[in-house]
């Protein structure tokens, strides 16, 4: 995580210090995508003045940094109550993993939905793995079009598939 602003008493951000937070925000953001869904409650951040471990949830520091961008000061923060270590990961970590992840082009944002069944036309949430009506797996029809998206034609994106053994659609 960039540094907190140094208070020069006149409660402005700089150019750069604006910069350095948005970008924290998007980062925040990034994280909380890639590590909410398996159950992380927040970050840990290691603190410069007191060098205590802070433990922030998500909101609780999306809120604080928007508060800095909004007044150009940081919020007091109270120690964390009954905190589970194990449910918050460091911010370290968590950003070098969605940098990788975007080098690797695996952002979060870059999921290919999926909103019905190709095999039967039931409809479903965007985040299913399998057809809930007909059970069938549905990767197959997300790299379909992921190889339609990079170019391939469709007839050979489909016969592609089957020769790897996934079911005509």
């Amino acid at each position: 995580m960039n540094e907190l602003p140094q208070d020069d008493g006149s409660g402005q951000l700089s150019e750069q210090e604006r910069r350095d937070i948005a970008a924290d925000l998007r980062d925040l953001a990034r994280m909380f995508d890639a590590f909410a869904p398996q159950g992380v409650k927040g970050v840990v951040i290691a603190c410069q003045d007191c060098g205590e471990n802070h433990f922030y949830e998500w909101d609780l520091l999306r809120e604080n940094l928007e508060h800095m961008l909004d007044t150009g000061e940081p919020r007091m923060h109270e120690p964390a109550w009954n905190i589970h270590e194990d449910e918050y990961i460091q911010w370290d970590y968590g950003k070098g993993y969605i940098d990788a992840m975007a080098d690797a082009g695996l952002e979060p944002d870059r999921a290919i939905e999926i909103t019905s069944c190709p095999w039967c036309q039931t409809p479903f949430d965007a985040g299913y793995r399998f057809c809930p009506r007909c059970g069938r797996q549905l990767g197959a029809i997300r790299l379909y079009r992921e190889l339609v998206d990079r170019g391939v034609e469709e007839r050979e994106a489909r016969a592609m598939l089957v020769r790897a053994g996934y079911d005509p659609f």
